[in-house]
Parts: C-alpha cells; structure tokens; sequence
C-alpha cells in the first residue's frame, strides 16, 4: 500500500473520530451508555493509526464528558492519560493540546473541591499559553486564577489577576462581553473592599462593553444590573436599587440564568428587610429557597434559609424562625460530613495504594518477612489498641461537644421565646394606648361639638328667653317665642347630628353598608359633592363591635382625604367575599410619600393602624406624591 492511500485513510480515520466525538457531545445526558460507545469508536480509530495527538483530544473530549455529568473522578482520570500521551509532544499544536488538557484538569479539580491543586494546574499553564501567544485562552485563565482567589475572599489577589485578564485582544469587538464580564468582577471586588468610586467606574466601563455587543451578552446585563443594584444601596439610592435588581431578575428569568436569579431575589429581600416590608422579603425568600435547590453552590441554600430565619423573626413567627434555623444547621452538618467523606474517600485511595506496594515487597522479600512476622503481628496489635484508644477519645470528646452544643441551642431557642414574648407584650402595650389616644380624640370632639354646637344654639335661646318681660305686647312676645321655637329645632337637628356621629341609628339598625352610604350621603349635604359610595354584597351578620370599628376606620379615612387630599374625586368601596371583607377609600389627590410614615401620624395613621390590628387584619397603603392615595383594609368578618 503507497503512502499516499495511508495517509488517505488516516485523514478519513481522523474525520470519522471528529464525527463520533460530536454525536457523543449531541447525545442528551441520559444515554450515557451511548455516548461512552461513540467515544470509544473514536478511541479505537485513533489508536489504529497511531496519532498521539488524535489519542490524546480523544481522551480530552471523553474527561470534558464526564465533568459535564458531575463524575470528577473518571474525567480526572482520563484527563490525566491524555496529558502522558501529549506531553513529550513539543509541537506547537501539541503545546496547546496540552494546555487544553490542563485547563480542564484545573476545572475538573475545582469542581472536586480540590483548589490547591486546580490552582497550582492554571499556574503552570499560563507559560505555554504565553509562549503560543494565545490571548483569549491566556486571559480566561487568569480571570479563573481571580475566581478562586475571589471565592476565598482574597480580594485584592483577585484584582491582580483580574486586571491581568484584562490584555489586549487582536479584535477587542469580538471580546466586548468577556471584558465586560471581568469589569463586573473587578467591580464586586471594590464592592467587598468597600471601595464606591472603584466599582461605579468598573460598572461604567462594563456598561460601555456591553452597549457595544448583541444578544449573545445578554445574561451578563442581569449581572450588571445586580451590581449596579448593590451600589445604589451603598449610596441609599433605595428606589433606583430596587429596580436595578428588577430588570436583572427580568433578564435571568427569561434566560433561566438561575445564579443571577438568585442573586437579584436575595439583593431584593435584604432590601426589603432594611426598609421593613418583611411580607415582600420573604416572597422573594421563599422563590429564592425553591431555586437554590436547582444549584450545585451549598451556600446559596445557606443564605436562603439564614435570612427566612431572621425574617420570621422579625414577623414574629417564632415557630417558622426555629424551623428555618434548624433546617440550616442540619444543612450546614451535612456539608461538614460531605468534606469528612471526602476525606476518608481519600485516605482509603491512598491505603489502597499502600498496600498493593506491601504486597510487591511481601513476594520480593518472602523470607525476610516469615522472620519479622512474630514482630510485626505485636507492632499491629499494639497500633490496634492505640487507635481504638484514640477512637474512643475520639467519640468521647465529640459527645460531650455534641451535648454542650444541644444545651447551648436549647437555652438560645429559650431566649428567643422569652425576647419574641416581649416584643409581643410591647407590642401589644402599643396597640392599647394608640387605641385610648383614638378613643380620646372622638371624646375632644365630642365635647368641641357640644359646646361650639349645641352649646351656642342653647345660650342664645337662653339670651332671647330672658328678654321676655310682662310689660311686651302679646304680638311681640309670641314672636320671641316662635324665634325660640325654631332655634329649639335647630338645636334638636344638632343634637341627632352629635348623636348620629357617635352612633348612627342607622348603623344599629341596618348594619355597616347603609351607615356608610348614609354618611356619604350626609357628606354630600354638607357641601362635599366629590364622593361616591359603592357597596357590594354586604351581609350584615357580621358582629357588632366589628361593624363599629370599621365604621370609625372608614369616618377617618374619608375626613382625612377631605381635609388633606385636595381631591376632586373620592371613592368609598365596601365590599365582602365569602367571609372578608374589604374596604377600600381612594382619592385622585396630591398624595404623599409612603416611605415618610412618620408625616402621617397627624392624620391618625396610627389610630387606624391600631384599629385594623384589633379587628386581625391587613392594612395596604399604595400612594405617590402627585398621583393619589388608595388605603385597603382587609379583615374577616369574624373573629373566629
């Protein structure tokens, strides 16, 4: 056979190895089975010609492979025979094979949890990376020797390399969202270091990358928004971070990039949690707790289940705070007895070695052995002994920490109870003087009424009464007394208004619907024309007590938009579903700024609040200076 027609059926050996490497990478993770056979045909191809470089890229492929499905102990293996087979190679395309090889050792180490040595292969591959000139490969190295020096919290080492990765590309518009990517970690650097200016500028230069690039850089705007989120709460931009981590949770929801997912979501609560909105913080908590599961990262389950503990908490719900609690520290056992297995794993590979070298020596020295066997029986007994002795230390010691550490949890959990029991007292301290300082405002009123009112219209009948004297006319006294007459009725008028304030009639006899309609109506009387009252299946078997409460809230609402909402247009809404009932009192006005409570405080915010908490219920505010206020109550119709 010429040589020609050899090198003819290599190159198409070559291309039928190309091929089945492809199809085995195609292959969906289940059929396994599959792709192993694929990968071996390729395999057998190149080792019927003979190409050490063929052998070695198969090899690479199938250790790639296997890091894919998550067995880092196969993939190291076969990684490791396709860098003996290349490594005498001195060839230019044997120098980046090799490279290759290591760089997905290096990764293949790290995903076992084997830094040093990951560390240690990116080291030795940045000099033939250098040597080929190899730019993106170069840099994409140092940005991973940044990563790992970033996750031990070794930031400014990280800088370093970040910065090295950072080098000039032949085309830098073919590389815009890898060098926006490293600006993005240059700038969480300057975040951890507490360095602003450094990170706004890292975040400018990312931003101005990644205006530049198309769809391809997409997943990486959810990490600038993210950063661009952690800034603004650092400058208490709390508005503008909030939407920051919007449009970044936006973008990863629609890639289903769930690290960002989790990031935005976590950034979210914790700024909730600053602004007090504890309800919204654990929605996005619990989306959060869902998601981390999907993770390989332990720590992502960590910090969710660590802040749903302290949001509990701070909601004061013991119960699911003890909950959250234990589940992370049974979690963060478990991860402990995830590095302890790893380690015996470990120990066994290494005695497993040992002892098949023993056994070489056994049968190279077989009589020298037979002579120290009596010696080396009692050394293994006495080394027995000395172990079990250990073991037992072992084991002691570990019980009695165990045990401290159950009494020092239990007496923690005992002090929660008994903060989380004085909180509630004080809270319900609170709840009772908001509620007296109500019921002491409707007395002032009651009595500035009655002397300003009924008060008046009496002293003036008493001042037209003493003018009466024997010496007036018949005609003249009966018109002083037809005068007194109709000023009595006004009286009268003013006393059932006084009255009706107090208690509607209407409210007794006709339950909380009519009595809001009426007082409505009432309103209109008086010169308010700008209100509209609409009830929807309102059931009057609602208790009492309840009824006049809800009464009070909504004369307080609407007296409050009356007076301060300047609004051209005010809608009462009481409305009942199944056994909730709602209402709701929304004007078109001025509004006002949600996160300045304390301004509300003298239009009885924290009477109403006081109230809505003695029914059991939910108070929503929803208003925006220049764009209205819509206040929802929310309470079931009974106690029960």
């Amino acid at each position: 056979m010429s040589q020609k027609m050899i090198a003819q059926r290599g190159s198409s050996d070559a291309v039928s190895s190309e091929l089945y490497i492809r199809l085995a990478r195609k292959l969906p993770l289940r059929d396994s089975v599959q792709a192993l056979k694929y990968f071996q045909q390729a395999l057998q191809l190149e080792e019927k010609n003979e190409s050490k470089l063929g052998i070695a890229r198969t090899y690479l492929a199938i250790g790639a492979w296997f890091n894919t499905i998550n067995n880092f102990r196969e993939a190291e293996k076969h990684l490791l025979i396709a860098k003996e087979d290349i490594i005498k190679d001195t060839s230019r395309e044997g120098r980046m094979l090799l490279a290759m090889i290591k760089i997905n050792l290096a990764e293949v180490l790290g995903n076992a949890g084997q830094t040093q040595l990951q560390t240690e292969e990116y080291l030795q591959t940045i000099p033939l990376l250098e040597k080929m000139n190899a730019i993106p490969e170069l840099n994409a190295t140092y940005e991973n020797l940044g990563n790992i020096f970033f996750n031990k919290s070794q930031y400014k080492t990280a800088i370093t390399y970040y910065y090295k990765s950072l080098t000039s590309y032949d085309d830098p518009a073919r590389y815009n969202h890898l060098i926006a990517s490293r600006h993005l970690s240059l700038a969480s650097c300057m975040y951890h270091l507490d360095s602003l200016q450094n990170m706004e500028s890292h975040l400018t230069e990312a931003k101005a990358k990644l205006d530049k690039t198309g769809v391809d850089s997409i997943d990486i705007w959810a990490d600038y928004y993210y950063h661009q989120g952690l800034l603004d709460v650092k400058h208490q931009l709390y508005h503008h971070a909030a939407s920051m981590f919007y449009s970044g949770l936006f973008i990863a929801r629609r890639l289903n990039y769930n690290v960002a997912i989790c990031n935005n979501l976590y950034s979210l609560a914790k700024l909730f949690e600053r602004q007090g909105q504890y309800d919204k913080a654990m929605k996005a908590m619990e989306e959060y707790g869902h998601l981390s599961y999907t993770l390989k990262d332990f720590p992502f389950r960590l910090h969710a289940l660590d802040l749903m503990a302290e949001l509990s908490f701070k909601q004061h719900y013991p119960d699911d705070a003890y909950k959250y609690l234990r589940k992370y520290i049974i979690l963060a056992d478990s991860l402990q007895e995830r590095e302890v297995t790893e380690k015996i794993h470990e120990l066994e590979a290494h005695y497993q070695s040992s002892e098949k070298e023993n056994r070489i020596m056994q049968l190279q020295h077989e009589n020298e052995r037979q002579e120290f066997a009596l010696q080396k029986n009692r050394l293994l007994i006495s080394l027995m002994v000395v172990i079990m002795l250990s073991l037992l230390v072992v084991a002691a010691l570990s019980y009695l920490f165990y045990r401290n550490g159950r009494k020092l949890l239990e007496q923690q959990r005992q002090l929660h109870e008994f903060e989380v029991e004085r909180i509630r007292q004080e809270h319900k301290i609170s709840l009772l003087s908001a509620m007296l300082e109500g019921q002491e405002k409707e007395r002032t009123r009651l009595a500035r009424d009655l002397h300003d009112g009924l008060g008046g219209l009496l002293s003036g009948i008493k001042l037209e009464l003493s003018t009466v004297t024997p010496s007036q006319t018949t005609v003249h006294r009966q018109s002083l007394i037809q005068n007194t007459l109709q000023r009595l009725d006004g009286a009268m008028d003013e006393l059932r208004r006084i009255a009706r304030s107090m208690m509607p009639e209407i409210l007794i006899k006709y339950g909380l619907g009519e009595a809001t309609v009426e007082y409505c109506r009432g309103l209109k009387k008086t010169g308010t024309d700008n209100i509209i009252c609409q009830v929807f299946n309102f059931q009057a078997d609602m208790e009492h007590t309840r009824q006049v409460v809800l009464y009070r809230i909504m004369q307080e609402l609407v007296n409050n938009a009356v007076k301060h909402a300047e609004a051209s247009q005010i809608l009462v809404l009481l409305q009942q579903t199944d056994h909730t009932l709602f209402l709701t009192v929304e004007d078109d006005g001025k509004g006002f700024d949600t996160t300045t409570g304390n301004k509300l405080k003298g239009a009885g915010l924290a009477n109403i609040e006081a109230r809505v908490e003695f029914l059991g219920g939910k108070i929503d505010i929803q208003s925006e200076p220049g764009t209205g206020t819509a206040i929802t109550i929310e309470c079931a119709t009974s106690i029960n």
